[in-house]
């Protein structure tokens, strides 16, 4: 429930002190017959004088209010993906930047100078690729059928020179030495031949599939390398990840930067966020999609925020946490800025009472009700609260007499005088007028048998005997 409002504090003290006066004013105004008189004066002193409302049914929606912080939609810390010292700063803490906007450049001439390297290891993988698929060229194939045919010449000739050596041999004009020569000289004519004729055919057929698998393997490699060459260079240059604003800037133009460490942190604060969190009574007014006002008193702001999610789970202390998004798009709010989230509950039929008619003890709620001349506890359940009314939900049907004023000081089934807050006014004003002539005598009477003894200083400050008060 609201705390009770100055205003409404003051009227319950005037009511208090009318209500007190209206009693003055009824025992003063007894009868003059004794015996009447002190009928009427035992009668006020058993009623408890209370001010009553109707209990009443009608449409009722509570004006809720949840606090919360501004978050940033997105945050992301920037790490550095390379090793170096850094060369350039290109942005500053408060600068709005694009996804992919350079931030920071880092020195990495070896790694330029390794991107090379591959490129080179590439191009010579690509020319081994496409020989291998291409097959063997014309040029190369008549050069091999020439050197086929140079090599079948050489080897007839060495036939030729170990018949000639055997025919000498057998006439003695030559040695076992000589002959075996031209026999050696055959046989590596005839293998150089062989080997010449394999090479003509393989060049004829073409490239083995396996070697075309290993061609294009290798070119893969290359590739991949030359890719990983480029990208280590271009982390070089630290970009960032999303639109949205330079939050915090750690490196420094000279620092070496490792692998991974954060130099800077983006956040996108064009749209915001406020984690509420709702009591149990009135998570049920929040949904998902639902329309909220959001003041923001520190940036002078109040814009329109959208529920985009309720927890179906309370959190550690028994509340339910709201996210509510916010269009900050002119970037004035900022984030840990204290927001207020507005919201009118579903207005709905139910039983009202004014809320300081409810009295709670021991966990238990009870109203009084005024039955005839008695008032009657009645057990409550009580809902939501506006801080001047309270829905009853149970305990109540409407059109009771609710004691409003008066009800602390009852117990069950007293009797009890119902009083009109209009003349209780009215009597206050005509005892206010006539205040500097009593002197109290018929109030403290009718609360406590007392009266003002014969010679003792009455409010006018006289030593006068009190008057006995007369109808």
């Amino acid at each position: 429930m609201a705390d009770e409002t100055e205003e409404s504090k003051v009227n319950r003290t005037i009511r208090n002190i009318t209500m007190g006066l209206l009693v003055l004013a009824v025992v003063s105004g007894c009868s003059s017959n004794p015996e009447n008189s002190n009928r009427r004066n035992s009668q006020a002193a058993r009623a408890v004088p209370v001010e009553v409302k109707k209990a009443v049914q009608e449409e009722f929606a509570v004006q809720m209010s949840l606090s919360g912080r501004l978050e940033a939609i997105q945050q992301v810390e920037v790490p550095s993906k390379a090793t170096g010292r850094v060369q350039q700063l290109l942005v500053k803490v408060g600068d709005q930047v694009k996804s992919g906007q350079p931030l920071v450049v880092l020195d990495g001439e070896e790694l330029r100078i390794q991107m090379q390297k591959a490129q080179a290891s590439m191009m010579s993988a690509k020319a081994r690729y496409t020989e291998a698929t291409e097959g063997t060229e014309a040029e190369v194939l008549a050069q091999t059928a020439n050197s086929l045919a140079d090599l079948q010449n050489k080897a007839n000739a060495a036939k030729v020179d170990l018949d000639r050596a055997q025919k000498l041999f057998s006439e003695g004009a030559i040695s076992t030495a000589e002959v075996e020569k031209a026999r050696l000289a055959l046989a590596s004519a005839q293998t150089n031949l062989e080997n010449q004729k394999q090479k003509a055919q393989q060049e004829k057929r073409g490239p083995t599939q396996a070697s075309l698998d290993s061609a294009a393997a290798t070119l893969k490699q290359s590739e991949a390398d030359y890719a990983l060459s480029q990208l280590n260079v271009s982390n070089l240059t630290i970009k960032s990840p999303i639109d949205g604003v330079i939050g915090s800037l750690t490196a420094t133009v000279g620092e070496n930067v490792s692998n991974n460490a954060v130099i800077a942190q983006v956040i996108n604060i064009s749209t915001m966020k406020v984690t509420a969190k709702a009591s149990e009574g009135q998570v049920g007014q929040f949904e998902p999609g639902q329309s909220v006002s959001v003041k923001i008193p520190s940036a002078n702001m109040t814009v329109n925020g959208k529920i985009t999610s309720v927890s179906p789970m309370a959190d550690t202390s028994k509340s339910y946490p709201i996210e509510i998004e916010v269009a900050n798009t002119d970037l004035r709010a900022k984030a840990g800025m204290v927001a207020s989230v507005e919201v009118k509950g579903n207005p709905h039929k139910a039983i009202i009472v004014p809320r300081e008619a409810v009295i709670t003890k021991a966990q238990s709620s009870y109203v009084f009700v005024v039955d005839g001349d008695k008032a009657k506890q009645v057990t409550v359940t009580t809902g939501e609260s506006d801080g001047t009314k309270i829905e009853i939900l149970t305990g109540l049907q409407g059109g009771e007499s609710v004691v409003v004023q008066g009800q602390n000081t009852l117990t069950a089934n007293a009797t009890v005088a119902v009083i009109d807050p209009n003349q209780a006014k009215n009597a206050a004003g005509k005892k206010s007028g006539n205040q500097g002539q009593g002197n109290g005598a018929g109030w403290q009477g009718g609360q406590g048998g007392q009266s003002n003894p014969a010679g003792q200083p009455n409010s006018t400050g006289n030593s006068e005997p009190s008057a006995t008060p007369k109808g």
